[in-house]
């Protein structure tokens, strides 16, 4: 039986789906929970002679914690400062972070590769991974400073234009073929029918998802970001739809 710790939030988003996915495959993979209150520094230093092969690390405040507390660190943990997964090897930690990989993911399985992209709310982390290969990213943002400081995190090849408002952003809707939603605001007047839509967080009206072509939702792209740190972590490859979500 190979056991991965779980740093959790409360209540967990992760939890349920992990282990009716574990269950359902007959996985010889044991997850034990460990709360975001406990002292996470003793915690990482007892993995490996507690016999852990590795952690997934759901809690935002330990993913942030964890890359100044692990040696061994991925690229993408150095990028975004943060890790969501941890795995032992050769007797000590290598720290990863696979939500941009999980994103990447799922837009290139909806066919948004290579897509000029209006971005809209806030960045999320390693913002440059996450759309690497798009052809052109925009930003809607509430002030220039929000939508530059956003686009500065991109190589400048890849920088498109900042957008303040719903007319103008509805203009840009010719020249883009994917909106990203990270959150906040979004006028309806944004999407159009041949669009595709990538939401990291659940858009504030439901006719989001009906106004466009091709959707990934929140629920679709948790259940890559779960199947892509279970691979990284244990080298189990179970397809987004093993994980059920309530």
């Amino acid at each position: 039986m190979t056991c991965l710790a779980f740093f959790s939030d409360n209540p967990s988003r992760w939890y349920d789906p992990l282990v009716a996915a574990l269950s359902a495959h007959d996985l010889p993979l044991h997850l034990h929970p460990i709360g975001a209150g406990g002292e996470l520094e003793a915690a990482l230093v007892g993995l490996r002679p507690l016999g852990f092969s590795g952690a997934l690390v759901e809690n935002a405040a330990q993913q942030a914690r964890i890359p100044a507390l692990v040696g061994r660190r991925e690229p993408e943990v150095e990028a975004a400062g943060r890790a969501d997964a941890l795995r032992v090897q050769w007797g000590s930690l290598t720290a990863g972070f696979l939500f941009p990989e999980a994103a990447r993911r799922a837009m290139e399985q909806a066919g948004f590769a290579g897509a000029r992209i209006l971005w809209v709310g806030p960045a999320v982390p390693d913002l440059a991974s996450v759309v690497r290969g798009m052809r052109t990213v925009h930003a809607y943002a509430s002030t220039p400073t929000a939508g530059e400081g956003l686009l500065v995190q991109l190589p400048a090849p890849q920088r498109g234009r900042v957008v303040l408002g719903p007319q103008q952003a509805e203009a840009l809707g010719a020249e883009v073929d994917v909106v990203v939603y990270a959150g906040g605001p979004l006028p309806m007047s944004i999407l159009q029918p041949y669009h595709g839509f990538f939401a990291f967080a659940e858009p504030p009206l439901q006719d989001a998802y009906l106004a466009v072509e091709q959707v990934v939702s929140p629920d679709y792209f948790r259940q890559v970001y779960l199947s892509r740190l279970l691979a990284w972590v244990a080298d189990v490859d179970l397809p987004p739809d093993a994980f059920a979500l309530g």
